[in-house]
């Protein structure tokens, strides 16, 4: 039964469903700036890699994987973590699983038990804090710095003797940022020294589903400043395939229960009836490490989004990364929804900021295709000026 916190958590999701929904009618004349769904398709060398890997025949190679995964796609998970994250992960630390979603629910589980409180920044992503409530563990959120970056010291003041995990996305959902190796440094010496003081042991879950879209050897990962930390990532918003369902959660390899922790989510994703990937799914994954796509578009995109908003008197975070931009709302509307309500009925839609847990804002993605941006720009400008 789902109780009545859920519901609470829920609401703002739905809501913004049923929106969805009601202009879905408009098909083509809607211009579809809420999820990063990618409106000019999948790449082509990505639907490649599915059909060479459908057409490698082998005996029994669409059947049940171990749970877990595949030793062999595992392997190679492992290995691409070696070399862009520079520390010795091996097969065992990797548990493949179908998509970030349920990496980050056997995080969370195999980082508590109910009872225990999971501190989460916020904004955040849609859907943590009702995970961590739905096993039982009780969300602590704290909010972000003004600008987006990381509140140490309200972090530290959250952590208590019950904090199990702190759940951080890291190129941040929705604000697009992408936080700074003196950030990261200080976070982790919060993280540490709270362990120390309260005598919990603190799982950092790093949730780094948009890593790839950061300038390439930026990019610096939660666990190199950090111990205790699972990984959890998604193949599909790199390859633009996110319904395929392909993900991992990786423990550090220098995690003080490195082999237990790694072992106990294998476990969890058969008690919690998560399984693997698709065998298709496990038989791909190599092909798709292989590939490496130009994301030019991305910041062109971005560039251009950002400078219409601005000139349309908007408020913009900027963003480092990600596919997102954060928005603020303007004063006029009295709430995030009624202002995504008016968008919507202008044939624009868009992510309102309490589905983040936040208010005064809302998100924009960047997959949308060229003709969608120019008329949801346009409409925008207009809301502004109303």
């Amino acid at each position: 039964m789902i109780t009545a916190e859920l519901e609470g958590l829920l609401a703002p999701l739905e809501r913004f469903e049923s929106i969805r929904r009601r202009v879905a009618r408009l098909g083509d004349r809607l211009a579809d700036l809420s999820y990063a769904n990618p409106y000019e398709g999948v790449r082509r060398a990505a639907r490649g890699a599915l059909r060479d890997a459908l057409d490698d025949e082998r005996m029994l190679d669409l059947q049940y994987a171990p749970y877990g995964g595949q030793t062999l796609a595992r392997r190679a998970a492992a290995d691409a973590l070696l070399e862009s994250h520079e520390l010795p992960f091996d097969f065992r630390d990797v548990v493949l699983t179908p998509g970030a979603m349920s990496a980050l629910v056997v995080a969370l589980r195999t980082s508590g038990e109910p009872g225990d409180e999971v501190v989460i920044p916020v904004p955040c992503w849609l859907d943590y804090p009702l995970y961590a409530r739905s096993l039982g563990l009780v969300p602590r959120l704290v909010p972000l710095a003004p600008d987006f970056g990381l509140d140490l010291d309200a972090i530290a003041e959250t952590i208590g003797p019950r904090t199990c995990a702190l759940l951080l996305s890291h190129p941040a959902n929705p604000t697009g940022r992408c936080y700074g190796p003196e950030e990261l440094h200080g976070l982790g010496q919060v993280l540490e020294r709270a362990q120390s003081a309260h005598g919990c042991s603190l799982t950092l879950i790093a949730d780094e589903t948009h890593r790839d879209f950061t300038e390439r050897g930026t990019y610096r990962t939660l666990a190199a400043y950090t111990a205790r930390v699972v990984i959890v990532y998604s193949f599909g918003k790199y390859h633009f395939m996110q319904g395929q369902r392909l993900g991992y959660a990786a423990t550090s390899p220098q995690h003080p229960e490195r082999r237990e922790a790694a072992d106990e989510m294998v476990r969890w994703t058969r008690i919690a009836g998560i399984a693997t990937p698709t065998a298709l799914m496990q038989r791909v994954l190599t092909r798709l490490l292989a590939l490496r796509h130009d994301l030019g578009w991305i910041e062109s995109s971005r560039s251009w989004l950002l400078d219409g908003l601005r000139s349309a008197g908007y408020s913009v975070t900027e963003p480092d990364a990600t596919l997102f931009a954060y928005v603020q709302t303007p004063t006029r509307y009295e709430d995030d929804f009624a202002f995504a309500e008016r968008l919507a009925s202008l044939g624009v839609l868009v992510l309102p900021a309490p589905v983040f847990h936040h208010r005064g804002h809302f998100r924009l993605s960047l997959t949308a295709s060229e003709e969608m941006m120019v008329r949801a720009t346009a409409v925008l400008g207009e809301a502004a000026a109303a």
